[in-house]
């Protein structure tokens, strides 16, 4: 089975006590069901899909957001050729290696199995794409010199990885192409260059129509969120019963890797963030190096994938597991603006509206709002997504303040779904308060269990 986020906290206390398992792997239908919707909207044209290149290291593969989106494929060197006129699809894939299969184990391979698998019309090798896209882009007519060509759909746009944004993406590959020692240009450019000098046809970006496709999330999307999010709120928990004056932040941090791992969760959403003291001041710090003193306000922002989706959720709890009144009356402010947020949280409001809500109600609590409190969340943890919240959207609602000269900050997250009505906060069973978090800090964590250390 697998715990819900509806549980009450006094159920965290049990979270690792069996094993359990993230949801199935979407079925191929879901994909192919997108892909025909995505047709369907162009209506016309040719739509080509590239996944990843293969990786130089030896990191896991990860795939490109818009490629898996459609498609479901994690594996490098694949690409699809979709028709809207027609509704067909088209598979290319690497044709069968021994030396792939010893080393990195069966792939897709081209055939009619693989087709029904993926839930494509046809997969073929990846070799005869050229002359597949050469014969898809004829052009249309019996006077080839003057008759128009198709028009060819390709993601143009510098694709984000997994703890990328578009704006981050783009931002890295304009200072790797301004760069007088590099120089190159973003792997999208590239390929958009080279269909208009082989094919004659400049291709189009078809990133803006999927970035309104992927905002709203399916019942599928959804399932994987609160997975991923039920699995960050007893890693967190875990990680907050397990802290010990002393602790260095990375073991911290590896409570809640464990427990994400035992819960069939996927890699990091993003690098685990565990600020104490001072470094909780620091919003996207990750060294996660510092030894624990007596004190420490400590901010961990942490959070694993599920099937590719992410979750962000972040507490704010004490080293010693009791706060003083200076950390209290900054933890109870901030949770209270949170509280007042996520009240606002339904169909029809706009991020921007929360943002300046935030920014209001945190000044007058006498604190600065430095940082956006929202953002989406989907494959990417800040995923495409409009301003104005439809149902099915997934947000974070995340405040914060953070006393530099105090050496002490605080943020607290949740991520929450835009339900038809209004909306869920998927981590609502992880403790925010002062009072919850002392509760739960006082029980024994998973990490005095294991090496039976003292409470």
């Amino acid at each position: 089975m697998r715990i819900r986020s509806c549980l009450i906290a006094v159920g965290l206390a049990t979270v690792v006590s069996a094993q359990e398992t993230a949801p199935a792997a979407p079925d191929p239908s879901v994909f192919a069901q997108r892909r025909q919707q995505l047709m369907e909207r162009l209506g016309e044209g040719v739509v080509l899909l590239r996944s990843a290149p293969k990786q130089a290291s030896m990191e896991q593969f990860y795939q490109d957001h818009e490629f898996y989106w459609l498609t479901g494929i994690s594996e490098p060197g694949t690409a699809a050729l979709l028709f809207p006129k027609t509704g067909k699809s088209v598979l290319f894939v690497p044709p069968y290696s021994r030396f792939t299969a010893t080393w990195d184990g069966d792939r897709l391979v081209p055939g009619e199995e693989s087709a029904e698998q993926t839930g494509f019309d046809e997969c073929v090798s990846v070799r005869t794409l050229r002359r597949a896209l050469r014969d898809a882009l004829a052009p249309e007519g019996e006077d080839a010199e003057s008759a128009p060509r198709p028009k060819l759909w390709a993601v143009l746009s510098p694709s984000p990885n997994r703890t990328a944004t578009s704006n981050t993406a783009r931002g890295a590959a304009q200072a790797q192409k301004a760069d007088f020692l590099d120089g190159r240009p973003e792997r999208n450019e590239v390929m958009s260059e080279r269909l208009e000098e082989l094919f004659g046809v400049k291709a189009e970006d078809i990133t803006p129509f999927l970035d309104l496709m992927r905002g709203v999330k399916d019942a599928d999307e959804i399932a994987q969120i609160r997975a991923a999010t039920d699995a960050a709120v007893q890693g967190i928990a875990e990680a907050m019963k397990s802290a010990e004056v002393g602790m260095f932040e990375y073991q911290i941090a590896a409570v809640a890797r464990y427990v994400f791992s035992r819960l069939g969760g996927g890699p990091d959403a993003y690098a685990p963030i565990v600020g104490a003291g001072p470094n909780g001041c620091v919003l996207h710090y990750s060294a996660n190096s510092r030894q624990t003193v007596d004190g420490d306000l400590i901010v961990m922002d942490y959070g694993p994938t599920v099937h590719g989706y992410a979750t962000d959720v972040t507490r704010t709890f004490p080293a010693n597991g009791k706060f003083t009144a200076a950390q209290r009356k900054l933890v109870e402010a901030v949770h209270e603006v949170q509280r007042l947020l996520i009240a606002e949280v339904r169909p029809g409001a706009r991020l921007s509206q929360l943002s300046a809500m935030c920014t209001r109600l945190l000044a007058e609590r006498g604190y600065v709002s430095i940082h956006g409190p929202s953002h989406h969340v989907g494959l990417a943890v800040h995923d495409m997504g409009g301003d104005r919240l439809l149902p099915g959207m997934v947000i974070t609602v995340e405040p914060g303040a953070y006393l530099v000269d105090e050496g002490m900050g605080c943020r607290i997250e949740d991520t929450v779904l835009v339900t038809e009505d209004g909306c869920e906060n998927l981590s609502g069973a992880l403790p925010a308060d002062p009072d919850g978090i002392e509760a739960l800090m006082a029980e024994k964590g998973i990490a005095q269990q294991a090496i039976g250390l003292p409470r």
